[in-house]
């Protein structure tokens, strides 16, 4: 009886060793197929974060608040350009991003340049640039063919102070690494962006060595723009 138990047993064998070799070039697509589902993801949360990127913001809602509740010091009343430009040495999803006084779109504080692309390991990420002669760009928001031939000699950025974003319910968050993004005179710079169709909230905060704040540090940390059109 025990004898017999071996070929008896042999067909069963056979059907269990088939069926795991059947299912190996099943297993072996799981990964690929996942990563593609986070790649066409990731692509999907791009176009959708350069879609509603664009516009003209303000945070004079913000700002008006503070005065009324006699908050010190209280954030500037700025308005925000954004528009998508033509500048592919930049990237295939740039923007010229300009900022001005609210009261006074003549007196221009900032210039950058955001450039976005996903990437395999971090997700979306963001670039930060800032022009070497603003003069030249100034108020490119109304020409955006003006960047066209815009290259990367004529930009300037931080290594280590890109931004990586996520879409967290119904909006987005784009953070840096404080740890890695430092410029002269500040040990750290902790950026926080916050996305949403009509929003725009901005938080730049920069500490020394001692762990003291030296831009930002509002009793809000955010700048919150509203988009206006």
């Amino acid at each position: 009886m025990v004898e017999g138990r071996g070929p008896r047993a042999a067909p069963a064998s056979r059907a269990v060793l088939l069926l795991a070799v059947t299912l190996l070039p099943v297993a072996a697509l799981l990964p690929g197929c996942a990563a593609q589902k986070l790649e066409k993801q990731r692509d999907d949360d791009l176009k959708e974060l350069t879609r509603w990127l664009p516009g003209a913001y303000d945070d004079t809602r913000q700002a008006d608040s503070d005065a009324k509740q006699g908050i010190r010091p209280p954030h500037d009343r700025v308005q925000l350009a954004v528009v998508r430009i033509p500048a592919p040495r930049l990237g295939h999803n740039a923007f010229y991003v300009q900022e001005m006084a609210a009261d006074d779109p003549q007196r221009v504080m900032s210039e950058r340049f955001w450039s976005f692309k996903v990437d395999e390991d971090k997700g979306i990420v963001q670039t930060i640039y800032t022009p070497k002669e603003p003069v030249r760009w100034r108020d490119g928001q109304n020409t955006p063919d003006l960047f066209t031939g815009i290259t990367v000699e004529d930009v300037e950025t931080v290594p280590g102070c890109e931004l990586i974003w996520k879409k967290v319910d119904k909006q987005f968050a784009g953070t840096n690494d404080p740890k890695k993004c430092h410029m002269p005179g500040v040990a750290a710079v902790d950026l926080k962006y916050q996305l949403t169709v009509d929003s725009l909230n901005i938080a730049d905060t920069e500490t020394d060595s001692g762990a003291r704040v030296v831009r930002g540090g509002f009793y809000d940390p955010y700048t919150r723009f509203s988009k206006t059109r």
